[in-house]
């Protein structure tokens, strides 16, 4: 019977979200939009539901004087149609409407009004830079997404459904007491008056309330989350005294943020409990002296007693609806000041689809410093006026200390930021004038931390329109992959490509998990690879298998190698060395190596292809003899090359496949 009312609307419109609103009431008549009928159709119901009811209490005092004046003998043959009609109103009228707005507040209007803000939020919000979401807690931006939703329904539908009913009850009733005799607004003014104090006094102290407990229970959100989502790196990290004590200082606030709020409730609670009480004294009290003066009927006593009772509820009501709609406007106030913020890396107006033809890649002055560097009104750069050229189908390397600016330079290339200056072309094409979607599509990354959905092997690799798994298959096997995958089963008994990898893929090994991000790249099958240090968490016989098929990958595309193992690089076509965000050096490891620069040194220091600390050998000066290689290296025990040594002796290198 209800489903008519259901979908008003498609909660989850597609197509691009616009910038939310900064300031709520702008964000609801712009969210909300589409409701605007079902909004309308409320009101009128609602304002016809409280006229029934002003109506009936009214019609109970004239009842009153009806069967004190009359006799019983009479009653039905003079009052019997009246009686029967004024049944048919209470017994099937007042339900019908009171159904017609219950389904149009809570079916129509609310159970869309929620899913349509949020889903707006979502698609927004999901189209910030992965540089913004560093800057910020994702189980926090994840709170202002899920509440604000929340509290742009719960304000709207306090309006709608509260204050609209709560006003034009409080309206009718004034009508009825004037009608009935003028002097018993006296009262009614009065309490008026007082009850508008109270709502002075009491509605700004509950907002700012709400708004701390909800800042409060926002930074909670983000310490449970960030907690659980890191349970390992706290284990090993120890210190649980300490870390208690923190959590426990988070707890704490969120628990005096809630006492405040509650203490400003409770004065509400007392101080309407009060005026209720004046209400029913000074209504029924002035009823009573009408009547005993004989200025007055005896219904009037009846009408004046009930309607005290029904205004004392109301009028709670309305105060609470008040203070709800005012604490969700302020946590609405709040959610928006993430929510709405201008999208860090927009695609600019008229954008178009990157076309790429080879894949060559040029940096042209580019230079960056990061947000919270440049807020803090200094910072090195990250990358300091860099010029770079990538040829397309060659094979780059980028190595350099940590902080260098090797990371940096393909967050900027993936757009992930955009340049503080400069330009990066591909194909000639300003990255910053096509859409960054049709941009990530033309590359293929693999980075050193492989993390994955909670969702399905195939959607892992293929996102969520994988298509024919014969495909997904052929780039597990090519990952090397295909053997596990196969034997898999998650807690819920999906198996193969179908079984889910618990959150960022814990429930596999990190070998596994880069092994997955392998098959990702290789699916993709994109003009422009990127790997960051891609195999750093294999063992040495998956990663000889893949070193074969990555020779294989690498041909014909344009490659930028991240490395931190210089060995996995050393054949490539080009090595580029980059210190405090600049060039200093580059061309072919051999090269390099004879240079005796920086790129030597950082050869030098390495064993078996990791780079070390502490104090190093002299730059061209290979380690002591027998020297073990680092954790985790590949390297055989034994002196590394000195300076000059050409890549094949010593240097774990791709297939002769890789070109």
């Amino acid at each position: 019977m209800l489903g008519p009312f259901e979908n008003p609307v498609d909660p989850f419109p597609a197509g691009e979200a616009r910038t939310p609103a900064a300031g709520p009431l702008r964000f609801l008549r712009d969210e909300l939009r589409p409701l605007r009928p079902v909004v309308a159709a409320a009101v009128t119901v609602t304002v016809a539901c409280a006229a029934v009811e002003v109506w009936l209490i009214g019609y109970a005092g004239q009842l009153v004087d009806t069967l004190a004046a009359g006799s019983p003998d009479t009653l039905r043959a003079e009052h019997g149609a009246e009686l029967l009609a004024v049944a048919v109103v209470v017994l099937l009228i007042r339900p019908l409407i009171s159904l017609v707005r219950e389904t149009l507040d809570d079916i129509t209007f609310r159970a869309n009004a929620r899913p349509i803000t949020r889903w707006r939020a979502h698609r927004y919000v999901s189209r910030q830079s992965v540089g913004w979401f560093r800057d910020d807690l994702a189980g926090r931006i994840a709170t202002w997404v899920r509440d604000g939703g929340e509290a742009a329904s719960t304000a709207a539908y306090s309006v709608l459904h509260t204050l609209v009913f709560v006003v034009a009850y409080i309206a009718g009733s004034v009508w009825v007491m004037s009608a009935i005799d003028v002097r018993l607004l006296v009262p009614l003014g009065g309490w008026i008056v007082a009850y508008g104090f109270l709502m002075w006094w009491a509605v700004p102290r509950y907002r700012r309330a709400s708004e701390r407990l909800q800042d409060a229970e926002s930074a909670l959100t983000g310490l449970l989350v960030d907690s659980y989502a890191n349970v390992d790196t706290l284990a090993l990290l120890g210190d649980g005294a300490t870390r208690v004590a923190d959590d426990r200082r988070v707890f704490a606030a969120a628990r005096r943020a809630h006492l405040d709020l509650q203490r400003v409730e409770v004065t509400i609670n007392s101080g309407m409990m009060a005026l209720g009480s004046a209400l029913l004294v000074g209504l029924v009290g002035y009823g009573i002296v009408l009547w005993h003066s004989g200025s007055g009927p005896l219904g009037l006593v009846a009408a004046a007693l009930a309607l005290s009772f029904r205004i004392t509820a109301m009028a709670e009501w309305l105060l609470d609806a008040v203070s709800s709609l005012f604490g969700s406007v302020g946590a609405l106030t709040r959610a928006l000041r993430t929510v709405a913020q201008p999208l860090a890396v927009p695609d600019k107006p008229g954008a178009t689809p990157l076309r790429v033809r080879g894949g060559a890649i040029r940096f042209s002055g580019v230079s960056h410093r990061y947000r919270a560097d440049r807020d803090a009104g200094g910072g090195t750069r990250a990358l300091d006026g860099l010029d770079l050229d990538i040829a397309a189908g060659e094979r780059v390397g980028v190595v350099g200390r940590s902080g260098a600016g090797k990371s940096t330079l393909v967050g900027l290339l993936l757009r992930f930021h955009d340049a503080t200056c400069g330009t990066i072309r591909i194909d000639g094409a300003d990255i910053a004038a096509v859409t960054q979607e049709s941009l990530r599509g033309q590359v293929s990354m693999v980075a050193q931390e492989a993390t994955l959905l909670h969702r399905s092997i195939r959607e892992n690799i293929a996102g969520a329109s994988p298509g024919d798994d014969t495909r997904i298959w052929a780039a597990l096997r090519r990952a090397s992959a295909d053997a596990f995958v196969s034997t898999l089963t998650d807690a819920d008994g999906r198996t193969g490509l179908d079984a889910h990898v618990g959150e960022r893929g814990v429930r596999l090994s990190g070998g596994q998990r880069q092994r997955i991000a392998l098959a990702r790249a290789f699916h993709r099958d994109a003009p422009i690879l990127v790997l960051d240090e891609a195999t750093s968490a294999l063992d040495s016989e998956a990663e000889a298998a893949i070193h074969e098929t990555l020779g294989e990958v690498m041909r014909g595309r344009t490659v930028i190698a991240i490395a931190h193992r210089l060995s996995t690089i050393a054949h490539l076509d080009r090595i580029v060395v980059l210190d405090a965000g600049r060039i200093v050096e580059q061309g072919t490891h051999a090269e390099l190596v004879r240079r005796g620069g920086l790129y030597a040194e950082l050869w030098s220091r390495q064993s078996g292809g990791f780079l070390g600390t502490g104090t190093q050998p002299t730059t061209g000066t290979a380690p002591t003899t027998g020297t073990q290689p680092t954790t985790g290296a590949r390297a055989t025990t034994g002196t590394q090359p000195t300076t000059g040594t050409a890549p094949g002796a010593g240097v774990t290198t791709w297939s002769e496949a890789s070109g």
